[in-house]
């Protein structure tokens, strides 16, 4: 191979490490947040304005 291919697939390389590391800390940050949601929606205290709104963003999360 030549240069420019050789440059081509690492650069490849790099995006495909990049989109990986994107897509754990996504993934992680969905699964803080409704664990998070989650405690507020078991939470006998919660009133109902709060148990509304952890529904609806776990919802959003959800799509």
């Amino acid at each position: 191979m030549d240069k420019s291919h050789i440059k081509a697939q690492a650069t490849r390389e790099a995006n495909l490490a990049a989109r990986t590391a994107l897509y754990q800390e996504q993934t992680t940050a969905k699964r803080v947040a409704r664990l998070a949601l989650q405690r507020v929606t078991e939470n006998p205290e919660a009133t109902p304005e709060q148990l509304l709104e952890a529904a609806r963003l776990l919802a959003e999360l959800a799509h």
